[in-house]
């Protein structure tokens, strides 16, 4: 309990922090992130304050884990753009008939539920 007021203590806090959150950004699911987000914002206060000073090493080491962190919330974001891109063009072509022009420009017909007054 002690050691979570020194300093070597808090960077350790910081870090399992951290290391807690990568943990649920590879595993999931997302929505976990938000029951640490009170904790992880507590530890940074107390870090900005500029009422615990930190060595070069333990900056670089909470640095590095939060960048590592960042840059696999990125790749996790930009996952999901592209999945639901992806999803939105396979509901367009249920959705719509394309067809071609006869000087080949594109003409998208929106398809109605029954077929069947299509069918020649």
């Amino acid at each position: 309990m002690f050691s979570s007021f020194t300093t070597t203590g808090r960077v350790r806090n910081i870090l399992k922090l951290l290391t807690e959150e990568r943990k649920i950004i590879l595993k999931g699911p997302i929505s976990d992130l938000s029951r640490i987000a009170m904790r992880r914002d507590k530890l940074v206060e107390g870090l900005v304050s500029g009422r615990i000073v930190l060595a070069a090493s333990d900056i670089n080491a909470i640095l590095c884990a939060a960048d590592r962190n960042r840059t696999l919330l990125e790749a996790t974001l930009s996952g999901a753009q592209f999945a639901k891109r992806l999803l939105a063009e396979q509901q367009s072509a249920v959705e719509t008939m394309g067809t071609y022009t006869d000087s080949g420009e594109r003409l998208e017909a929106p398809l109605g539920k029954d077929l069947s007054d299509r069918v020649v």
